[in-house]
């Protein structure tokens, strides 16, 4: 019975912190040496940028940039996952949901091979 209650106690105490997570706007950041600061300390936690019907949401850790969506009109249409500075993989969407294109980027340009998703074939592009 014990270890139920702090159980539950521990999940209410994960998910109320989880709740509580704050959403600084990026322009309150700063990016040095591929690093995300707030007020001159590393930063951890989300960020959101508002570009007219664009919305990019990303999560940052310790000041490392770990993923970011980007929406538009509240649909996802492209989503990267960082590994180092500027350098991930990344996932484009239609507006309908469907992915159609996927691959690795480095400095903010497509490398290696990358796919493309249309209709029923699948393509692939090497850049």
């Amino acid at each position: 019975m014990v270890v139920r209650q702090y159980i539950i106690i521990n999940i209410f105490l994960l998910l109320f912190f989880q709740a509580c997570t704050k959403i600084v706007p990026m322009n309150k950041l700063t990016f040095k040496d591929c690093k995300a600061f707030l007020n001159d300390e590393l930063f951890s936690g989300k960020y959101e940028l508002v570009r007219g019907d664009k919305y990019i949401l990303g999560k940052v850790s310790m000041g490392i940039l770990n993923n970011e969506k980007t929406f538009n009109k509240n649909i996802l249409i492209m989503e990267r996952k960082y590994n180092s500075c500027d350098s991930g993989i990344q996932k484009v969407f239609d507006l309908n949901g469907n992915k159609i294109s996927e691959g690795i980027f480095s400095l903010n340009k497509r490398v290696g091979e990358w796919k493309y998703f249309t209709n029923d074939s699948t393509y692939f592009i090497k850049y």
